[in-house]
């Protein structure tokens, strides 16, 4: 437990912070555990407290399991970069990056899935062009010294 949040949460009023631990999606988890402590050791814990933060557990799963869809510019960004490395970087974060649940810490995709398929075909055509395009310097820089 962080003594921090403890020695702020000891001075607060208990209407305030009866109010914050309603309030999940707005305090850092270590000062919402704070807050329960405090308002244990009052004797004022409600008791509806874990029901509520298993809904917004099972909100935010829900919400974070879906993913975003990626923005219609960024994907075509992404399509005119394939050559340099715009492509490699947007199709890269459309395909792979992730975030993490406030609460849980469980990672999701970002993106969502036809977001992530799109992302993919960025990324792996990108790469397949920036390999072609080694393999023609290769090529030409061996044949250039090499003229039979």
């Amino acid at each position: 437990m962080n003594d921090t949040f403890q020695s702020i949460v000891k001075d607060k009023p208990d209407e305030e912070l009866l109010l914050m631990v309603y309030q999940f999606d707005q305090w850092d988890v270590a000062m919402l555990h704070s807050v329960e402590v405090e308002l244990k050791r009052r004797n004022i814990l409600p008791a509806n407290i874990e029901e509520r933060r298993q809904q917004i557990i099972k909100e935010e799963d829900e919400r974070l399991s879906k993913g975003t869809a990626a923005s219609i510019g960024g994907q075509i960004f992404g399509w005119l970069g394939v050559a340099g490395l715009f492509g490699l970087i947007i199709g890269y974060n459309y395909s792979f990056s992730k975030v993490y649940s406030i609460y849980t810490r469980k990672k999701y995709y970002r993106y969502d899935e036809d977001s992530r398929d799109n992302g993919r075909y960025i990324f792996y055509t990108s790469v397949i062009v920036h390999s072609l395009g080694v393999c023609y310097i290769l090529y030409t820089a061996f044949f250039s010294k090499y003229r039979i």
